[in-house]
This record gives structure tokens, sequence and C-alpha cells, in this order.
């Protein structure tokens, strides 16, 4: 089980891919699909449990992915060397990115971020890269994307210059929503400002 004293992946390799449970997906559909119009895109689907509920319910979505994984729609491509082609501008992205640093995540993301990327701020920047800081996002991170910075850290710069969009909700996670891990992390959400400053899930 990781432990976040034990989860030094530059050290020891795990795999980067941790699968969201279907009742966070529910949770989030919840929350989200009331106030979501257009496409709804997943840039590392997986297995497709964030999306499931929105395509159950008509919606059109999107999911991308560097290798399928069971989402039976999924686009295969490098989301981080795509352009804006791959689709119009979505209405919603909700994204549950790698945590960990695989050797082939390492090769890619630290093209972008160098060599010890924050894997979830990679994912936000190409988001915003592609389709702007004005759409709503739903993204999965670590406590460290948004705390523990210094003043004059590129991450905090990002975050207070609008580089990055404002977060207008936090939900909180329990560290053992993840199956077999044991890690601080939380929902931010940009750009929803109809929704609550905080929530905490519930586990139901």
């Amino acid at each position: 089980m990781y432990r976040i004293d034990r989860n030094n992946f530059y050290n020891e390799q795990k795999s980067a891919t941790v699968y969201t449970p279907s009742s966070v997906s529910k949770f989030l559909f919840e929350l989200l699909a009331s106030k979501t119009e257009g496409l709804v895109v997943d840039p590392c689907v997986g297995a497709g449990s964030l999306l499931a509920p929105f395509q159950d319910a008509g919606f059109e979505t999107l999911g991308i992915d560097i290798e399928y994984q069971g989402w039976p729609h999924t686009h295969i491509c490098n989301f981080l060397s795509v352009n804006k082609e791959i689709c119009r501008t979505p209405g919603l992205v909700i994204a549950n990115p790698p945590f960990n640093i695989d050797a082939k995540t390492q090769e890619l993301a630290g093209k972008i971020a160098g060599a010890r990327p924050l894997l979830p701020e990679v994912w936000l920047w190409k988001i915003v890269e592609l389709w702007g800081a004005g759409i709503p996002i739903c993204l999965f991170a670590p406590y460290g994307l948004r705390l523990n910075q210094t003043i004059k850290s590129s991450r905090w710069q990002r975050f207070t210059d609008g580089t990055y969009p404002p977060i207008s909700s936090i939900i909180s996670l329990p560290k053992d929503i993840f199956p077999s891990v044991l890690f601080h992390s939380e929902i931010l959400i940009f750009n929803r400002p109809d929704l609550q400053g905080h929530y905490f899930f519930s586990g139901q």
C-alpha cells in the first residue's frame, strides 16, 4: 500500500494509473451535470469511470488516453502533445491525471515541466493551453498542487497571475479513497461559481 512517506516514485517505480471509484464519479456527476452544457472531455480517461455517468445521461463525451484501458470510446493519443484540432472547446473537462511517475510518463511530462513534474499540474497546464483559462475544469490533485509553495515558485505564480483559472470549489477526499493507495488528494473545480466553496466527499 502506498503511503505519503514511502511514495517517492522517483526512487521506486509504481504504476501511474489509479482508477477513480464509481462512487466518486457519481458524486461529481450529481454536482456538475445541472450546469454543464456541451462536450464533456476526460483527457486521461482510463477505464472511463468519470465519463460514464455523463454518457449514460445523454451528454456528448470524449475520452483521451495514451493507451486503451477499457473505455470503449477512447481516442488513443498523447494528450500532452495534441493541438486544438483534437476537438472543439469542451463545456467541461474532468480529469484524474496520473499521480505517480513511471518511465513512460516521465518522458512525456518532463518535456513540459522539467525533471520532476507534478503530473496533475502538467495536465492542467495542457488543458489551459488548448482551451484557455475560462472553461470549467474538475481536476484530481495532491494537496501539493496548491499548498506548500514558496512565493517565488513558478506554480505559485501561475495560480496568482491568472495563468491558471480561479479555484471555485474544493472537494476533500479521505486519503484511502483509491483502492490500494493511501495518499493525500483532493478535487479542484475551476470556473464553476455556482458551487459551494468546499465539500466533503462522504464516501457513499
